[in-house]
């Protein structure tokens, strides 16, 4: 495994990054809703992986809009290097050692989009419909996700209000996961590539955007027909 420049002494590997930081900001919010109402409750807890886990792939998002130019120069570079071994290079940039001043840097997180390239190039083109529903979902999304992931627990809106942010948010996500869907197929960027790694690295990986936000506009449905937060208190 590789280490980013910069440090000799390295702090964590990539992978490492992802599950504490997917873990902590999931359960920490988990704990804080039994805490305050003495219930675990399942749409709570799921909801809180989900939206959790889309602030973080917003802040990648945004990583996407401010190193594109860094993102094509890799890309090129990975197509050469890992050409009929690409899901190497998924496992080369996960075990990658990375030191402590740089696990905010944007630059960390730019071989997220030059490596995922390899098998949707969308993502190393700036003028590609991938390319701007992401780095708009990044800048859009972020905030609603935070609002709805902590009020669910602490009621500072009401419930009603808050049920409108989640559904827009949720419904958002949804939408521009099921037309990247469409127009990974019809414009035919699966072509060439064994099924295992379309099901795996496309499909699955984008899954939780149509699945869990089909959940989020449930939740929000119920919190704007009852305006009331029963739907994570029961």
């Amino acid at each position: 495994a590789c280490t980013l420049p910069g440090s000799q002494k390295a702090a964590m590997r990539i992978y490492q990054i992802i599950v504490l930081a997917v873990v902590t900001g999931t359960l920490l919010p988990v704990w804080l809703h039994h805490d305050a109402h003495h219930v675990w409750n399942i749409h709570q807890m799921g909801l809180a992986f989900f939206l959790w886990l889309n602030s973080i792939i917003c802040f990648w998002e945004i990583c996407l809009f401010l190193k594109i130019d860094l993102i094509e120069e890799e890309y090129g570079r990975f197509l050469l290097e890992y050409e009929g071994r690409e899901l190497d290079r998924i496992k080369d940039y996960f075990f990658t050692k990375v030191p402590f001043t740089k696990i905010l840097a944007p630059s960390t997180w730019s071989q997220i989009w030059s490596s995922y390239a390899l098998f949707d190039a969308s993502y190393a083109n700036r003028r590609s419909y991938g390319f701007f529903i992401d780095i708009g979902n990044g800048f859009s999304a972020i905030v609603p996700s935070l609002l709805f992931l902590y009020g669910m627990t602490f009621h500072f809106m009401s419930a009603r209000v808050l049920g409108f942010i989640g559904l827009l948010s949720c419904y958002q996500m949804w939408y521009g996961t099921l037309i990247y869907y469409v127009s990974y197929v019809k414009n035919k960027r699966h072509e060439g590539k064994l099924t295992l790694i379309n099901g795996i690295v496309v499909a699955l990986l984008n899954s939780p955007w149509f699945t869990f936000a089909v959940w989020g506009m449930w939740a929000a449905v119920q919190m704007i027909v009852s305006d009331s937060y029963e739907v994570f208190l029961r």
